[in-house]
């Protein structure tokens, strides 16, 4: 595979200071059919009325609700907002997160083969590791798969308690790929730099298949991630849990008491988790990373 260098930079969504807000006159120009864009918790989290945001029209949550339009220099009171819609943060339009979705951009997509049986896998670059970008879906004895996935035509692969996921080869290794393992600690960490923190989890999420709630924004798929909503088969259930709601992938992290470090999204927040306590014998999907 041909070596490739991306630059890693821990991002924060920085918080920007309002130069003025509600000013107590009308703008000049007419908002009323203008809808608000983002969303703001308080009035101190507006960023500075400029020119880049001439024109923006901001819902304040925690100020009767209102929406605030920049103009000329200000950001002035519209009256009381109608909208009912879910909106992005106002940070989105900072400058460190103006960057980190541009370099988004620029994730390279690859492919790799699994030589033990010949499938091929979607895979992406994020900085010095390349992660799987669909799930692992090498047959083991004892490995399952998700009939709610084969009716909707959905790669979900296949499901494996922890113990076959970490020692199920022939070998007594992975269950991942050649060259590939199951990602430890610092593999998590770096992911989670990557993409900005764990509340960008979203970025992660498939654009289809997830349940739509009010408390967390639609998946955006931005890397190519395509994290489905695959859900998870409980040992001591005959059927597969949370299908459309949540998606949990082993990792190589256990604490010695039949327990074990995963790596999860979940429809009703924008967080990639990381979860002590599963059982170790629950089914769970596999995403494998390797070096560069």
């Amino acid at each position: 595979m041909k070596k490739n260098t991306y630059l890693l930079f821990p991002v924060a969504l920085s918080f920007l200071l309002a130069c003025s807000a509600d000013v107590g006159y009308a703008p000049d120009k007419d908002y009323s059919g203008t809808s608000p864009s983002y969303n703001a918790d308080e009035l101190g989290d507006l960023p500075d009325c400029d020119s880049k945001h001439e024109g923006m029209v901001v819902h304040v949550d925690n100020y009767r609700g209102k929406d605030y339009a920049c103009s000329e220099g200000y950001w002035v009171a519209l009256g009381e907002s109608s909208t009912d819609k879910k909106l992005p943060d106002v940070h989105e339009t900072s400058d460190d997160a103006v960057a980190l979705h541009e370099k988004f951009k620029n994730v390279e997509s690859v492919q790799i083969l699994d030589t033990r049986d010949n499938k091929v896998y979607k895979a992406i670059v994020l900085g010095d590791l390349v992660w799987m970008a669909e799930n692992l879906d090498y047959e083991t004895r004892y490995s399952r798969t998700n009939p709610q996935c084969d009716d909707l035509g959905i790669k979900c692969g296949r499901y494996y308690m922890w113990d076959d996921a970490a020692y199920g080869n022939d070998d007594y290794s992975s269950v991942c790929l050649p060259g590939m393992r199951l990602p430890t600690e610092e593999d998590v960490e770096k992911l989670v730099q990557f993409i900005g923190g764990v509340s960008n989890g979203y970025v992660l999420k498939s654009k289809s298949y997830w349940e739509e709630s009010d408390d967390a924004p639609l998946g955006t798929d931005e890397l190519g991630f395509n994290a489905y909503p695959a859900g998870y088969k409980s040992s001591s259930r005959n059927y597969f849990e949370y299908f459309g709601t949540e998606t949990v992938f082993w990792t190589d992290i256990s604490n010695g008491y039949r327990s074990s470090l995963t790596l999860s999204l979940y429809s009703h927040n924008s967080i990639l988790g990381t979860n002590w306590g599963p059982n170790w014998d629950n089914y769970m999907n596999v995403r494998c990373v390797g070096d560069l």
